[in-house]
């Protein structure tokens, strides 16, 4: 053994390795982004709080103070509404996460000795609604106990996830829709280098294809695959395990409006990525930074709830997010009115980076 030989192949396996961009990436970039990511997201440095719609049928000293007490106790973003509003209506045309009832007969039973019942409705993730369902108990508590009640008069009781079962796969249903959409883009970010290196596009060039007859091939060939897959997808959700979807002929057609809308989007994404640079290995860098943080950010394994405030704001630049949260309203609750605004934008977004990626994309190598 000669220290010397190691020592030259040391140097040789080093110069060659720090070439590989994608290696480098792969073993220092994407752990320290992870941690990054995942610090972020979890390290509970900071708070954000949740959103709380309160309607009180009760008005009086003890109801408002059950109000006063939640909202002075900064966990919650209170936003009231008028006793006259349909609760479960306002909740579905608005996709209100959590709601608080405060009943009619909250304070009669409070006053005559009974338990003053108030009820949480809502849609919302149920490891969201649990959190949200403590800390609502956690200050009813708090507020017997400064009241010296012996027993707890003021009871917490839940109605939330309506219109769905309340599992957690509701949600993840659509969320690996929104992964299995991002997946086009990432794959064109790699076949874009790749068949200029292999001299795919110039063989192309020759065939009579135009730029965008073959963008748009891409774009059906992916729509199929991906119907196919989210078909999938959807089936073991229900049959498997017990997911509650609004599959309806409406919710449907939207359903797939919002996937061939998200599937131009990205894919144009992927081309525009993949025009960085000839070289796959640099480009692959750009595609895991492009995709990474919208995998994790906008929320396809995981709700942002419990992230801190500048987290979440992050995530509302972030396209895949309303993506996701637009498939949960038609697929979970069959809400189509409050998301309509949106996929307006992400069919106008669509054209417009289709028009970018058809005119920028070349079939010669620059």
């Amino acid at each position: 053994m000669r220290p010397s030989r190691i020592k030259a192949y040391f140097i040789l396996h080093a110069k060659s390795y720090f070439r590989s961009r994608s290696a480098v990436f792969f073993q220092i970039a994407f752990p320290i982004i992870l941690i990054l990511l995942f610090g972020a997201i979890f390290s509970g440095s900071s708070y954000s709080p949740s959103a709380l719609v309160i309607q009180n049928e009760s008005p009086s000293a003890a109801s408002w103070g059950v109000v006063t007490a939640i909202n002075d106790s900064g966990l919650f973003k209170v936003q009231l509404i008028k006793q006259d509003v349909n609760l479960s209506q306002y909740i579905n045309s608005n996709s209100v996460q959590a709601a608080l009832l405060i009943p009619s007969n909250f304070t009669a039973n409070l006053y005559s000795g009974g338990h003053g019942f108030v009820i949480l409705e809502g849609h919302t993730n149920p490891t969201v609604a649990s959190a949200d369902y403590q800390t609502l108990n956690g200050i009813l508590t708090q507020i017997n106990f400064r009241e010296g009640n012996t027993t707890q008069k003021l009871v917490l009781s839940s109605q939330l996830a309506i219109g769905n079962s309340g599992k957690t796969i509701d949600y993840y249903v659509p969320g690996l829709i929104g992964f299995t959409v991002l997946s086009t883009m990432f794959n064109m970010v790699y076949t874009v280098p790749n068949y200029r290196r292999e001299r795919v596009f110039r063989q192309l060039s020759f065939s009579g294809l135009t730029k965008s007859e073959w963008i748009i091939a891409n774009m059906i060939f992916s729509f199929i695959m991906l119907v196919i897959s989210d078909v999938i997808l959807v089936s073991l959700g229900i049959y498997v395990f017990g997911a509650s979807l609004v599959l309806t002929a409406a919710t449907i057609l939207f359903s797939g409006l919002i996937i061939f809308g998200g599937l131009i989007f990205f894919t144009s994404v992927g081309i525009l990525a993949g025009l960085v640079s000839d070289n796959e290995e640099t480009v692959s860098v750009v595609g895991n930074l492009v995709m990474f943080p919208m995998m994790f950010l906008s929320g396809v394994f995981f709700p942002l709830s419990f992230a801190p405030h500048y987290v979440v704001t992050i995530s509302k630049f972030l396209p895949l997010t309303y993506f996701i949260n637009s498939l949960i309203s038609v697929m979970d609750y069959g809400n189509i009115s409050s998301v309509a605004l949106q996929i307006l934008w992400l069919m106008i977004g669509s054209v417009v980076l289709f028009g970018a990626a058809v005119y920028l994309f070349s079939w010669k190598q620059k």
